[in-house]
Order: structure tokens, then C-alpha cells, then sequence
């Protein structure tokens, strides 16, 4: 198996032979560990988790009874933004105005590429190269990045961007910030949402990990949010009302369902349902066919996040100046338990404790996922959903990245 680097990072001036080289040595250069050596019960491989959007790793364990700073770094031209951090084995790779490699013990950069990167990155098998593809998706498409580093060469970077894919003319949101909707990732294939050259043409594409290569795409309607995936299925939503499924082999639309609510947000896949937020509450949908199975009412204002789904309960917050945090029976959509917990958050479950963290909140909250008792309270800043890996929680907090550990 010989690497085959996109050429579109190479130096024009460089000789075919000299290039040759460089890109066969920059997939060997910044990978300590493997892809079938890591230990894969503490990986984070992607925002939320898991292509489903759970936002539960089963395996992974944070800090439980208080929460104190194992390293806090600022990475060189590292800034903006708070896409949540992925981890792979001892590495954790985050976003901002770049892509940025730390050693997860230490916080040490271990490598860095300037880019056009927005979205958190998801974690791809790479059949054409030695070390995995890393999907990020920007302004002007999707990009597949060298999980495990490239090489400098008279002052330019080789290796670390593989290809681009489903390129499209940039675009900013009214507030001047270029966003982006992360990618999900299954074994080889990139699943990410595309906006169209028209506002109400979003598409959602399927991509190759190592060459980038469109294996479908499908128009799917206005501002689509993270996709889920779940034994064969793609679930998506987009402003405004709508829910769809689609086989995510060939495309086809299985079932499209329209909900009462314009604002729908980013679904979460489970064994036989799709759980979907929306501004006012929450509904539950039959993966075989979009009827409803429940639906919750908080009466919030939510207009961001996703809910997590862990051990038979969805947690889910409400937003709003009342804002709330909800466990709800899986089956059935019943309150277990609520918390106060203001601003917009995407929840994650590690080992009994559920983490909240807000983009506008200048704290991190730890709740018991049983009973919604407050663990413990963290000042960070604005910060990303967190990962979670042995032990230790990481969050992106507008240009730093910080690794809690457990507290005294």
C-alpha cells in the first residue's frame, strides 16, 4: 500500500521524484501510534461521539466528584471558534483557523495546518494510506486532512491535506463568522452536509475518505444540520419543519416527516428512533417510517444544541431564561428528572455523569446522569462540547484548549 498525497499541496517547482518522496514520508511523520494499535475504549472520533450523534462512549471515563486543570494551552495561530476536540489514542486534534495535533497527555503541539477548517473533525478509515483520513468541513467544502502530520520542506507543508472535496464558493453568516456543520464518518465513507449554489439547495454528499471521491449527493432543502447514522440510514433535518431518512448507499429517501415546529435542530439516532430537539421541546420518530412515537414540551427557546442519548434516557437542554437540563425516558419521552442549566448546550454522557458546556456560558457543568444532582461546576469561558477520554475531559474554549482531570 503506497500513500498517494494530493498533489494540490505540493510545491509547483518541485520534480516529480522529489515529490514522490516527500508525500510517502508524510504519511509516516507525526503518527506515534497506529491506527490498529490505539486503544480504541477512550477514543472521541468525531463531535458527539458516534456517527448516531449519542454523544456516550460507553468505555470513556471523566472526572466525577470535581474538576481541576491537567494543562491549559494556547496553540500557535490557533484562535476562534469552539468545535468540540476529537482523540484518538495518546493525540487530540482540534479546530481553530487550522487544525491543531497535542499530545493528550501533555498538551505539547505535536503538529499544526493552517486552513480554511470550521467544523469539528471526524475520524475516517483511510484504505489508500497508512494513518487515518480526518474529515473537516469549511465554507468552501470538505477537506480530508493526515490525521497523523505531514512534513516542512523549504518553508512549505506537505501531507497534511489529502483532498477537497465538493468544493464551493465561500460564504459567511450575517455576523461575519464563517460556520460550518461537522461531517460523520463511517468506516470509509464521509457523510457532510454542503450548502448548494442556492439558498433553499443544501445538499448532503457522500465522499470517499482517501481521494475525496463524490459517491453521491442528494439536495435535501435549507440550512441542514449534523446528520446521524444508523445501521444503514442517514437521518437529516432542515428548516424548516422537516425530517428526512435516506439509505445512505444509494440516496434514496425512505421517509420524509414534517413536524409542527419551523426550528428544527440536529437528530440523534437510536436502535429504532430518531430523537429530534426543536425550539419548544423534543419528538421522537420511528426510524422505519417517521411516525411518532412521543413528543416532550418544555416551552424553551432553543435554537442550537443536540440531545444525548445514554443508558434508556435523552438528555436534552431547553435554553431560555428559565433553561433547563431534561432526562427523558427513551421509550416513552417522561421527565425523570430536570436541573437548572442556562444557555444553548449539546450534552455528553461518560461513565454515570453528564457534561454540559455552552458557546455564550462562561461555565462547564457536571450532573449524576440518574438523578441530576450537580457533580461539580467549572469556570472555562465559552467552551466546546467536551471530549472524553481516560479519565480526563477536553473542551476548546476560544483560542485554548484545556484538559480537566479529576479534582480534589
Amino acid at each position: 500500500m503506497v500513500p498517494d498525497v494530493s498533489r494540490r499541496t505540493a510545491l509547483s517547482g518541485l520534480g516529480t521524484a522529489v515529490f514522490g518522496s516527500c508525500t510517502v514520508l508524510a504519511d509516516r511523520v507525526g503518527s506515534d501510534v497506529a491506527p490498529d494499535e490505539r486503544d480504541a475504549g477512550t477514543d472521541w472520533p468525531m463531535a458527539r461521539y458516534d456517527a448516531a450523534g449519542t454523544g456516550y462512549n460507553p468505555d470513556a471515563v471523566g472526572p466525577k466528584r470535581a474538576a481541576r486543570v491537567k494543562w491549559r494551552r494556547r496553540p500557535e495561530r490557533f484562535s476562534g471558534g469552539v468545535a468540540s476536540p476529537v482523540l484518538l489514542g495518546d493525540t487530540l486534534y482540534a479546530i481553530g483557523r487550522g487544525l491543531v495535533a497535542l499530545d493528550a497527555a501533555t498538551g505539547a503541539t505535536r503538529f499544526s495546518r493552517e486552513g480554511p477548517y470550521r467544523s469539528s473533525p471526524a475520524r475516517a478509515d483511510a484504505e489508500a494510506y497508512e494513518t487515518d483520513t480526518l474529515a473537516v468541513t469549511a465554507p468552501t467544502g470538505v477537506y480530508g486532512l493526515n490525521a497523523g502530520g505531514g512534513i516542512r520542506l523549504f518553508d512549505y507543508e506537505f501531507g497534511v491535506e489529502r483532498w477537497h472535496g465538493s468544493s464551493r464558493e465561500p460564504s459567511f453568516d450575517f455576523f461575519g463568522s464563517p460556520s460550518a456543520v461537522p461531517p460523520v464518518t463511517v468506516g470509509s465513507t464521509v457523510y457532510a452536509t454542503v450548502p448548494g449554489p442556492a439558498p433553499d439547495a443544501a445538499r448532503i454528499v457522500a465522499l470517499d475518505a482517501s481521494s475525496g471521491r463524490e459517491l453521491w449527493r442528494r439536495s435535501s432543502g435549507d440550512e441542514l444540520r449534523r446528520l446521524a447514522f444508523r445501521d444503514g440510514t442517514l437521518f437529516a433535518v432542515n428548516w424548516p419543519f422537516r425530517v428526512s431518512a435516506y439509505d445512505a448507499t444509494t440516496a434514496d429517501r425512505l421517509w420524509t416527516r414534517d413536524l409542527d415546529e419551523q426550528m428544527v435542530l440536529a437528530p440523534t439516532a437510536t436502535d429504532d428512533a430518531v430523537v429530534v430537539p426543536h425550539r419548544t421541546g423534543v419528538v421522537a420518530l420511528d426510524s422505519r417510517d417517521g411516525s411518532v412515537r412521543w413528543r416532550f414540551r418544555h416551552d424553551g427557546n432553543a435554537t442550537e444544541g443536540a440531545a444525548a442519548v445514554a443508558d434508556g434516557r435523552v438528555f436534552v437542554a431547553s435554553a431560555g431564561d428559565d433553561g433547563s437540563l431534561f432526562a427523558l425516558d427513551l421509550a416513552t419521552g417522561d421527565v425523570l428528572w430536570s436541573a437548572p442549566v442556562l444557555g444553548e448546550r449539546t450534552p455528553v454522557v461518560a461513565d454515570g455523569v453528564v457534561y454540559v458546556s455552552a458557546s455564550f456560558s462562561s461555565e462547564l457543568v457536571a450532573l449524576d446522569a440518574a438523578t441530576g444532582a450537580v457533580r461539580w461546576r467549572f469556570e472555562t469561558g465559552p467552551a466546546s462540547p467536551p471530549a472524553v477520554g481516560d479519565g480526563v475531559l477536553y473542551v476548546v474554549s476560544h483560542g485554548r484548549v484545556v484538559a480537566l482531570e479529576e479534582g480534589r
